[in-house]
């Protein structure tokens, strides 16, 4: 991830129960998950938890009174908590505008049924990626993510090339490059795959300042015509009009915002981008910073709430946990996601497990 090595992930799961006039009930509350990744968040695990017990206990800076000003992953948390505890749109004890934005709706109580399609995740090269490709084929995905910009820029280029060629033309390709190229390196790359018929290639240019890369990205998509996709462009803007000034950049280069609502801060935040982008013509797609199942679903739930036409979501990161928080795990089939019965809830032993060090490979005693 972001040219470290990651081999374990560490989080909080934020619980709040509900108590109707002074009797607590055991089995009615939400969760949420706080979990900053390292090189993506800011904020470190230990100042998330110091900044929620501080929000929780009243113990707030003026800074923190609004939640809007939490930091990204412990409003995700606060909000998917409280959003997954009161499911019913008749709880009156809940004033939401104080809690969690002025937006606020409660998460469905009944959320079966949707279908969330996934876009498959390969990050081999050669043999590895034609094995990956043909079995993400085989296991129903219709839309394909490459990871690109961690080798050599002509190992990229026959990578990207060897997918097209093993993906045929039915199946999407996107590609992911996570900033990594100069200018140069991003117009050969461009030019390179200009035949393979790329969706959008997410964030090409290394980062020299937020105006200058989006005015960069659009001279590169005037001069090669390849699709472009916005994803650590949207994670430091407040707002849209923070992020294009009105006489200096469009959006008419841009084929997709790439969503992570465990960055962008939770419902309210990722709204205001999914207007903007239908405002402007261009896919909202969204994505996760590997969460756990409980986020993973939490994020497919506001895929299916706030689009208006389903577009393959990037959460197929779960493939890579040894074991997950939920029961069942969160997993896709045929290329997708579906929303299960009832709301997934955090594995109690197995968090006890992970929280005294007895939790080992991944298996439950």
């Amino acid at each position: 991830m972001l040219g470290q090595e990651l081999h374990e992930r560490t989080g909080m799961i934020l619980r709040l129960h509900h108590e109707n006039h002074g009797n607590s009930t055991a089995n009615n509350f939400g969760e949420g998950e706080i979990a900053p990744l390292p090189g993506m968040h800011p904020e470190s695990l230990s100042e998330a938890e110091k900044q929620i017990r501080n929000y929780l206990s009243g113990k707030r800076s003026a800074a923190d009174q609004s939640p809007q000003n939490l930091f990204a992953s412990v409003l995700f948390g606060l909000d998917m908590s409280l959003r997954t505890l009161f499911k019913s749109r008749k709880v009156s004890e809940f004033h939401g505008s104080e809690a969690s934005g002025r937006n606020f709706k409660p998460a469905k109580s009944n959320i079966s049924g949707s279908i969330i399609p996934v876009n498959g995740l390969a990050t081999g090269s050669g043999i590895a990626l034609q094995r990956e490709c043909e079995q993400l084929q085989k296991d129903g995905f219709k839309t394909i993510k490459l990871k690109v910009g961690r080798l050599t820029l002509q190992e990229d280029i026959e990578r990207v090339q060897l997918a097209r060629k093993i993906l045929g033309n039915e199946t999407a390709l996107r590609l992911d490059a996570n900033r990594s190229w100069e200018w140069d390196d991003a117009l050969i790359f461009a030019e390179a795959v200009k035949n393979c018929k790329i969706e959008y290639c997410e964030e090409p240019l290394r980062s020299e300042g937020q105006l200058s890369n989006l005015q960069k990205m659009e001279q590169l998509y005037e001069q090669t015509g390849m699709p472009l996709a916005l994803d650590e462009t949207l994670w430091n803007a407040s707002t849209p009009e923070q992020n294009f000034p009105a006489a200096n950049v469009s959006m008419s280069w841009v084929r997709a915002l790439i969503l992570k609502p465990g960055i962008l801060g939770g419902w309210d935040s990722t709204k205001m981008w999914i207007d903007h982008a239908q405002k402007n013509g261009v896919q909202s797609v969204f994505s996760s910073c590997f969460e756990s199942g409980l986020g993973l679903n939490w994020i497919a739930f506001m895929a299916g709430e706030l689009l208006s036409e389903l577009i393959p979501t990037g959460l197929d990161t779960s493939k890579w946990f040894a074991q997950d928080l939920i029961n069942p795990h969160f997993s896709t089939n045929q290329g997708s996601y579906l929303l299960p019965n009832s709301w997934p809830k955090a594995n109690d032993d197995l968090l006890e497990q992970i929280d005294d060090g007895t939790w080992e490979n991944g298996v439950l005693d």
